[in-house]
């Protein structure tokens, strides 16, 4: 049986928002942040907000007279409903302060109907005996968050309409050089130089043998990168549980050997110095998950909410890749195909909250049987689309790893941290300290 219900509108905001986007070109910069043209029931006003937002991208002027002669160009003048339509627009424009509010009304509207469009999608895909229910829940979690976060993944976008913002973010980029990194920082100067920091939307790779620093590395970028903005960072550690992943940010943030905070045994001063620690990370914007089960679905699901939930999120830590599972068990073709969805999802999961993923990764045992124990990309486990997939590949190697020489015994040790691969720059390496005992990556001090 049809459903005869109107679908959620307001007329009356969507005709207020225009009226104030003709008036002020302040109210209409706004409301692009806010809007999209799909989002106005009235096909009319959608087609006034597309002229509004060409005029607003050409920097063309915005007023009652320049309107009129853009839709007399666009040859929509007469059937909007020429002067007398654009008069109606402003007389409901009681002050353009109120245009964000009025577009928030219009968008809340929108994202019900594209809401009920996705409880429809879903029906029909509960309804296909084709799809398992993994499937089904999967395509249903991407509707529900793509009505949600107001994207429209089916369009397809112009080159020329890219032009624009593309020119406003190198120009941004150009004023900002040697002051702040285009992407996240992982708080490691040397670093930073040859990645340009984490970029939104991808996936990175920290890769090294069992014990070589991964999880210390990993969890040292999210704890002391970002260029201290304090954006939320979501750490999934499917090895550790949260509270041993909490010490070790204590041993990190407070310079006490873990050991000590383990086992309790210290003096005031070094227990007042863990107070303090454990007093600035609570002020840091930091979530962690310790699901040991987690699967990609799991993975993908949690992240769209926790987007939702925190719009601004910055980076995405899994600590490790090779511990996840896509959970379906119809995969019979080995653990590489397994890796190789995991490795797609990670990297579809970054792009679409437009964050940086890091994830880390095991190496082969293939380097213990070398002479030189350096790893390479070839070392990847499990399969070559970590590689294929990765935007950046950082490989960890520590020499007094393997006794090759009387650091193994010092508290600090020396780290090679090679960028094998870097789709957006330079490859190279630089070198880091280690201080195993806090769990800590620092500057390595160069004679």
């Amino acid at each position: 049986m049809p459903d005869s219900r109107i679908p959620p509108r307001n007329l009356d905001a969507e005709r207020a928002v225009l009226g104030a986007c003709i008036l002020s070109k302040e109210a209409l910069g706004s409301t692009i942040e806010i809007l999209s043209a799909n989002d106005f029931y009235d096909p009319n006003n959608k087609a006034v907000f597309e002229a509004l937002l060409n005029m607003y991208v050409n920097d063309k002027p915005v007023d009652f007279l320049t309107v009129s002669e853009e839709f007399k160009s666009l040859g929509i003048f007469n059937r909007l409903g020429g002067q007398p339509y654009l008069a109606e627009l402003i007389s409901l424009v009681s002050t353009t302060a109120n245009a964000p509010y009025h577009a928030e009304i219009v968008r809340e509207r929108a994202i019900k109907r594209r809401l009920i469009e996705a409880g429809n999608a879903i029906i029909n895909l509960a309804y296909n005996d084709q799809k398992s229910s993994r499937e089904v829940i999967t395509e249903a979690e991407r509707l529900i968050f793509e009505a949600a976060s107001n994207k429209s993944s089916s369009e397809f976008i112009r080159v020329s309409d890219l032009i624009a913002p593309a020119f406003n973010s190198i120009e941004e980029r150009y004023k900002q050089t040697g002051s702040k990194m285009a992407g996240y920082s992982s708080g490691f100067p040397d670093l930073d130089a040859i990645t340009g920091g984490f970029q939104p939307g991808s996936l990175n790779i920290i890769a090294a043998r069992p014990s070589m620093g991964k999880t210390a590395l990993a969890v040292n970028i999210a704890q002391f990168g970002g260029d201290g903005a304090n954006l939320p960072v979501l750490i999934f550690s499917l090895e550790m549980s949260s509270e041993q992943l909490l010490m070790r940010m204590l041993a990190a943030e407070s310079n006490v050997n873990l050991s000590q905070i383990f086992t309790g045994a210290m003096g005031k001063n070094t227990f007042n110095a863990i107070i303090k620690a454990g007093s600035e990370l609570s002020k840091k914007n930091i979530y962690l998950n310790d699901d040991s089960n987690l699967t990609t679905l799991d993975f993908r699901t949690r992240c769209r909410r926790f987007k939702t939930r925190h719009p601004d999120l910055a980076l995405v830590v899994i600590d490790y890749l090779q511990l996840m599972s896509t959970g379906d068990h119809r995969i019979n073709d080995g653990r590489q195909q397994e890796v190789a969805e995991i490795s797609r999802t990670l990297k579809a999961v970054a792009r679409e909250l437009n964050c940086p993923v890091i994830a880390l990764s095991q190496l082969s045992r293939e380097t213990e049987k070398r002479n030189e124990k350096k790893p390479q990309l070839s070392d990847l486990r499990d399969s070559g689309a970590i590689e294929q997939d990765a935007d950046t590949v950082i490989l960890i190697f520590r020499q007094d790893y393997y006794g090759e020489n009387e650091q193994n015994d010092q508290v600090n040790s020396l780290a090679n941290i090679r960028v094998a691969k870097n789709r957006n720059g330079r490859t190279g390496t630089c070198d880091l300290t280690f201080q195993k005992e806090i769990t800590k990556f620092a500057s390595h001090a160069k004679e």
